[in-house]
């Protein structure tokens, strides 16, 4: 019988929690069942198994991230929204760090998680929307910004920067303005 006041919601949230305190390569059902003041064999009534669990608290950090972009973008367009974007990620990826590098990390096997990912995506298809791009160079520009993004945020995470006395705020700000050079240029191009 499921104790009283667990539920998955309460086994997700505080996976979450001990997620970003201690990396999810330190997570495990007996740590969270501790946490949760209860018998790892109790998580079992709200999860199906330890993949499961994962997967839910991939699914909240995506959400998560989503709705960061969404307030972001809100009520802005073209490079204010695109530097909105991306400072909106980059505060995520530092913030919950943990939680972002469980989103990172899932297989591509797990289509469910790699579909929610979509969430994360239909912000950047907005922003990028309004910059004249066919189909194809929207594609192309996605990848771009995400892999400006992602990367920044994976060195930044590494101590990659580390070795030079120079404001890593403004190196993001180069490489985002970098995005929004190329992105005008195609856009130019297109109806040039």
């Amino acid at each position: 019988m499921p104790r009283q006041g667990l539920c998955r919601e309460r086994v997700v949230e505080a996976a979450m929690a001990l997620i970003e305190e201690r990396g999810a390569e330190r997570f495990s059902m007996g740590g969270l069942a501790k946490r949760l003041c209860v018998k790892p064999a109790s998580l079992y009534n709200h999860v199906e198994n330890l993949d499961a669990l994962l997967e839910a608290v991939g699914f909240q950090a995506i959400a998560r991230l989503a709705r960061a972009e969404e307030q972001a973008i809100a009520g802005r367009e073209g490079d204010a929204a695109l530097f909105a974007l991306a400072e909106a990620y980059r505060a995520f990826a530092r913030e919950h760090n943990a939680l972002y590098r469980v989103i990172m990390g899932f297989p591509r096997w797990n289509k469910a998680l790699e579909e929610g990912a979509g969430a994360i995506l239909r912000p950047i298809g907005r922003v990028l929307s309004g910059y004249g791009l066919t189909k194809v160079q929207t594609a192309h520009w996605q990848r771009v910004l995400r892999g400006v993004m992602y990367g920044f945020a994976a060195h930044e995470w590494a101590g990659g920067f580390s070795h030079e006395a120079v404001d890593e705020n403004e190196s993001y700000r180069i490489a985002i303005q970098c995005v929004a050079d190329g992105l005008h240029s195609a856009g130019e191009e297109q109806h040039g």
